[in-house]
């Protein structure tokens, strides 16, 4: 229950810093000129006239921006040019500017009014050769010198080999002061590292609990997925930048991720709902792993964005398995199959918008983050949901707000009674170190300590006490096998013990009071230095399950002494309480105790529980005739069956005989 609650503050957290970053405005990198619209122009032929700022491109093609041009110019490779003019006053900018032109593919140089100001996402004074940014949001410094007041113009030279994007295909394309415009940048990547982080927290919570419970192999498999897609949304993410400026690495794990999605997701879907795997899907890893391996050896990002998008096509088929899967469970009315599948409904309308965004298909922001989030939440709920269950068949359930009151009253009681005698001894120490300091030595401070322990351990049993107290029942019963249950809660080489139980007992009670029980009773202050501990479990034939402890002391004295305690028990110590709450769960447990002395140097305690009836079964084979068939006995008058002493009928059937004393007598005359 305390990873739950560990896993709950996170993701309430967590969720309270995603509000927190969507609640705050976010400023617009098109707060001063908006360069989005229809208000462009487009060439496909590349001169360098072409980026003068008297150069008259009217006789170009009309077209709106931002647009994938590969929609509309599927064979064109190379270089293009996009020119607009725009309005600008600059008569009341006292502050710097910024110019923000989207997601580019795949290389760019941009000029305002013929004035190179900036290529690839960087600086003039900045560019390198060959250096790559595709699918990169583009923000250049904008210097007031270079605009004009009123007309100005805007020319872009964008070179794109791949073969499904080129131009700008898809963000908010503006003018803005640079504060906003790096105000605008930090908060989209702000949002999406929460995002990120949340997901990689749930993902380390479940394999954390994996590895404590091996058995839930569905933790794992969630894990995995879950910080798979968490590495993958990271590279895509410009606070990576911070870590390394190498794009083509970031690139390249950034599919290395994406190519592991789908498998990890079938894995994690198959162990949730207990399918066998496919018959070939380890090939479909293998070949995953494959063409990642040669994006590795051909480092070509126009190849790498080619294949990627060929791939992407066949997500729709483990989309469309898991669903699926899913609509059967429904037949069952199956809550972890309802949740699931509007868990996946959501998650695939996020994966859709967001494969549509990038192909420039659909123009606004991205939605994977939100659906994998509300996707996460719900599976995260339903798996938590399975262990609460699992958990509630051997955990107590209290009901503390109607209990406080006596168990404050209670606690009160037995700490004044316990505790006040050594607390007082304490402060007589110390007030006698203070006032003679030759007296304090080490042995003082060890002395104080032992002390302090001392009431830290009768702290927790006097809690413990006046928890048991207050109960009026005991909570959760559950039905478990008597032989294998004892075996296991039984402490190794503490106690000599002999079960002499029928194997088929079951218990209907709660079983980690009964737990409990074993444990405090042989590990009892009183009974430690007994030189003989043995425990016999029987039942009578009431089935009554009986523990008969014995111990032995080679002092008699010693025995009898705390047979006289704990029969008539007033709590003046610490041993007294804790053997009072081993009378308080025995009570819980509907149970019984028993005491008594044997040869006055044997302590004997008898604690009796219930356990279910066993069911009465013949242990007569069936007649079989001479063709060996089975014959009905039920109507054999000379066949006796078994007798059922619940059976008034069978009492009926009783024949008492008397003996013939004339007999007798004449018997014992001859003799």
């Amino acid at each position: 229950m305390r990873s739950l609650a560990k896993l709950f503050q996170i993701i309430l957290f967590s969720l309270l810093l995603i509000s927190c970053v969507h609640d705050e405005k976010r400023d617009s990198v098109a707060e001063i000129q908006n360069l989005s619209g229809p208000d462009w122009f487009v060439t496909l032929t590349d001169k360098k006239e072409y980026a003068l700022e008297n150069y008259n491109h009217s006789k170009w093609i009309p077209i709106e921006v931002p647009f994938n041009l590969r929609l509309a110019q599927p064979n064109h490779r190379g270089s293009f040019w996009l020119r607009r003019n725009f309005e600008f006053d600059k008569s009341n900018i006292k502050k710097n500017l910024s110019i923000t032109l989207g997601k580019i593919y795949n290389s760019d140089e941009v000029f305002i009014n013929g004035v190179l100001i900036g290529s690839n996402g960087k600086r003039p004074d900045e560019i390198e050769s060959n250096s790559l940014a595709y699918n990169r949001l583009r923000v250049y410094p904008l210097p007031l010198n270079i605009l004009h007041q009123g007309t100005n113009v805007i020319a872009i030279r964008i070179t794109s080999d791949f073969s499904n994007y080129a131009g700008i295909v898809s963000g908010e394309l503006g003018i803005s002061s640079m504060y906003s415009a790096v105000d605008y940048l930090i908060y989209d990547s702000m949002s999406d590292m929460v995002y990120v982080t949340v997901f990689l927290f749930i993902g380390i919570f479940f394999l954390i609990n994996y590895f404590k419970m091996p058995e839930m192999k569905e933790y794992l498999m969630f894990s995995l997925f879950i910080i798979i897609f968490s590495g993958y949304e990271f590279c895509k993410n410009e606070f990576r930048f911070l870590l390394s400026d190498n794009f083509l690495i970031y690139k390249y794990f950034e599919l290395f991720f994406l190519f592991n999605i789908p498998f990890f997701y079938i894995l994690f879907f198959q162990s949730f709902f207990k399918i066998n795997p496919l018959k070939y899907q380890n090939y479909y890893f293998l070949t995953n792993l494959l063409i990642v391996i040669i994006f590795a050896i051909f480092r070509n990002p126009s190849l790498w964005s080619t294949v990627t998008s060929i791939w992407s096509f066949h997500l729709i088929l483990p989309l469309g398995y898991t669903s699926f899967y899913s609509l059967k469970k429904l037949k069952d009315k199956n809550l972890d199959s309802i949740i699931f599948s509007i868990a996946v409904f959501y998650f695939m309308v996020g994966v859709i918008k967001e494969v549509l965004i990038e192909k420039g298909f659909l123009n606004g922001e991205s939605a994977i983050d939100g659906a994998l989030l509300f996707f996460i939440l719900l599976i995260t709920l339903t798996l938590r949901i399975r262990f609460i269950q699992l958990k509630l068949s051997i955990k107590k359930r209290f009901e503390q707000l109607q209990e406080l009151d006596k168990l404050r009253e209670r606690l009160f009681h037995y700490m004044h009674q316990i505790l006040i005698e050594p607390i007082e001894s304490s402060l007589r120490l110390i007030r006698a170190m203070k006032t003679d300091l030759h007296i304090a030595s080490k042995d003082q401070f060890e002395k104080i300590e032992n002390i302090y322990e001392e009431i830290d351990n009768s702290l927790d049993d006097i809690l413990e006490l006046s928890r048991l107290e207050v109960k009026e029942n005991s909570p959760l019963k559950d039905t478990v096998n008597f032989v294998d249950f004892i075996k296991t809660i039984i402490p190794e080489n503490q106690i000599t013990y002999t079960i002499k139980v029928d194997p088929a007992f079951q218990i209907h009670n709660t079983l980690d009071l009964v737990n409990s029980l074993m444990i405090r009773i042989i590990d009892f202050d009183g009974f430690q230095n007994f030189t003989s501990k043995d425990l016999i479990i029987t039942s009578d034939l009431k089935d009554h399950l009986h523990f008969r402890f014995m111990f032995f002391h080679k002092d008699p004295r010693v025995t009898q002494n705390l047979y006289k305690q704990l029969l008539d028990p007033k709590i003046k110590n610490i041993e007294i309480v804790r053997w009072v709450i081993i009378t308080q769960i025995l009570r819980l447990l509907d149970g019984k105790l028993e005491m008594g002395l044997i040869n006055k140097k044997y302590l004997r305690i008898d604690f009796e529980l219930l356990a279910l009836p066993l069911e009465k079964t013949s242990n007569i084979e069936p007649m079989l005739d001479d063709q060996n068939l089975i014959v009905d006995d039920t109507n054999l008058p000379n066949h006796r069956k078994q007798f059922n002493w619940k059976s008034w009928e069978d009492w009926k059937q009783i024949e008492i005989k008397l003996p013939d004393f004339k007999e007798l007598a004449n018997k014992i005359k001859k003799k």
